[in-house]
C-alpha cells in the first residue's frame, strides 16, 4: 500500500506541475503557445488520472490484480484523446474567427472586460490592422476613434457622423478608402465633412453611449448608424445596457476554463455541441430566443438614437449591412432580425437603407467585394457600400 501511495503522490505532483505549466504558458503568453500548452494539459491530465488510480489501487485490494490493464487502458485513452484533438485541429472545424483570419486565438471575453463605458482605441496612438490578407495602419485621435482631430466648431460645414463596427471603421482598407471617406469625396465640392466613429468590435449599445457622452459635442447635421449580423451576436454575448456598471466599468470576466477551450479543440467541440456554448463562450439555452432578445435590444437602441438625435436636431439614417456569409450563389438571405428591424424602422418613420439589395445585384461575383478569409469588405466592397449610402442620401435631398 505504501508503494502505491508513494507512486500516487509523485504522479499527482507531476500532474500539478504540468497543469500549472499549461495554465501559465497559455494565459501569460496571451494565448500564443496553444499547441505546446495543449500537450502540457494532456500530460497533466494523464498523470492526474494515473495518480488517482494508484490511490485506488492502494485502498482497494481487489483491483490490484488488474493494475496493468487499468494503467494500459488509461494511457491508451489519453493517446486516443491526443490523436482526436490533433485531427480536429488539422481539419480547422473548430477554429475561431481570429484563428481563421489572423492565425492566432483571440480572447473575446478578456477584451470585453472594460475599465470604462467606452469601446474605443487607446487615445493618441497608431493602430495596425494586420491580417493574412492586408496590412493597414490608422492614427487614433484623443477620443479613441481612428479619425483626425475634430473641432467642435464646424462653421458652415455640413457634418456627417458615421457609427458602426469594423465595417464602418474600414478594417481591410486605408483611412481614405473607407466608405465614410469615399462618400465624403463625392461631396468635396459641397462643403461636407465626415467623422468616422466606427470602431472594430463595437456594437450599437456601445456606440450609443459613446455618441451620447463624447460625440454629440461635434454638432453633426447627420448621423449614420450601421447594423449587421455581428451586432446581434455581440449583444447576445454582452447584453444590453446592463453591461454598464455603476463603478464606471463595463463587461464581464471571461470563464475560468477559457485557457482549456483555447488550447484543446476536442474540448471546444464538447463545449459547443454538448454543453451549448457559442464561440463567445456564452451558453445559449435557446439560441432563437437569445437572438430575439438581441433584436429587441437593437430596437431599443435605435429608439434612443432617434430621441437623442431629434433633441440635437440631427438627421438619422440606419443602414443594414450584409455579410458575405449571408450570400449563397449570389442570393442574399437576411440575417436574423433584419426583416423585423426594417419593418420597425419603417413603422417608426426612421430613415433606413438596406444595402443587401445593392450587393445582391452583383450576383455570383459578390465574392469580389469581400476578403475570402477575413470576410471584411475589400476596397471594392467599401466603394460599393459608400456609393449606395451616398445615393440614398441624395434621394433624401438632405444636403439641399
Amino acid at each position: 500500500m505504501r508503494q502505491f501511495s508513494l507512486s500516487a503522490g509523485i504522479k499527482l505532483v507531476v500532474a500539478s506541475l504540468f497543469l500549472c505549466g499549461a495554465y501559465y504558458l497559455i494565459n501569460y503568453s496571451n494565448y500564443y503557445y496553444l499547441f505546446f500548452g495543449n500537450i502540457l494539459l494532456l500530460l497533466g491530465l494523464a498523470f492526474l488520472v494515473e495518480g488517482v488510480l494508484f490511490l485506488l489501487l492502494g485502498l482497494i485490494k481487489n483491483i490490484r490484480l488488474k493494475k496493468n490493464s487499468i494503467i494500459l487502458t488509461s494511457r491508451f485513452t489519453f493517446i486516443i484523446l491526443f490523436i482526436t484533438d490533433f485531427i480536429i485541429r488539422l481539419t480547422g472545424t473548430m477554429q475561431t474567427y481570429s484563428e481563421q483570419a489572423e492565425g492566432n486565438y483571440f480572447s473575446i471575453a478578456e477584451q470585453e472586460n472594460l475599465d470604462s463605458w467606452y469601446w474605443v482605441h487607446p487615445p493618441n496612438t497608431v493602430i495596425t490592422n494586420q491580417k493574412k490578407e492586408f496590412l493597414f495602419s490608422r492614427n487614433v485621435n484623443s477620443i479613441g476613434i481612428s479619425e483626425r482631430e475634430v473641432s467642435k466648431d464646424k462653421g458652415s460645414t455640413y457634418r456627417i457622423l458615421a457609427l458602426g463596427d469594423s465595417f464602418t471603421e474600414g478594417v481591410g482598407t486605408s483611412y481614405e478608402d473607407s466608405w465614410v471617406k469615399e462618400m465624403e469625396e463625392r461631396w468635396k465640392s459641397h462643403n461636407v465633412s465626415t467623422i468616422n466613429g466606427g470602431i472594430g468590435g463595437s456594437d450599437p449599445v456601445f456606440e450609443f453611449v459613446l455618441y451620447r457622452d463624447k460625440l454629440t459635442q461635434f454638432n453633426s447635421n447627420f448621423l449614420i448608424l450601421t447594423i449587421n449580423s455581428t451586432d446581434v451576436y455581440d449583444i447576445i454575448s454582452r447584453g444590453g445596457f446592463e453591461r454598464f456598471h455603476a463603478d464606471g466599468t463595463a463587461g464581464k470576466s471571461p470563464p475560468s476554463w477559457e485557457w482549456i477551450y483555447a488550447s484543446n479543440h476536442l474540448f471546444r467541440m464538447i463545449a459547443q455541441n454538448v454543453f451549448g456554448y457559442n464561440t463567445n463562450l456564452i451558453k445559449e439555452e435557446d439560441p432563437r430566443a437569445s437572438k430575439q432578445r438581441a433584436v429587441e435590444v437593437l430596437k431599443d437602441v435605435i429608439t434612443r438614437f432617434k430621441e437623442l438625435t431629434t433633441s440635437q436636431e440631427t438627421q438619422l439614417l440606419v443602414v443594414l449591412q450584409p455579410s458575405i456569409q449571408e450570400f449563397k450563389n449570389g442570393k442574399h438571405t437576411p440575417f436574423f432580425g433584419q426583416t423585423e428591424l426594417a419593418n420597425f424602422l419603417k413603422r417608426e418613420k426612421i430613415n433606413y437603407l438596406d444595402t443587401s439589395r445593392a450587393f445582391e445585384k452583383m450576383g455570383v461575383s459578390i465574392t469580389d467585394y469581400y476578403y475570402p478569409l477575413d470576410t471584411h469588405f475589400n476596397k471594392k466592397g467599401y466603394a460599393l457600400f459608400g456609393r449606395t449610402i451616398y445615393e440614398k442620401m441624395e434621394k433624401l435631398k438632405l444636403l439641399d
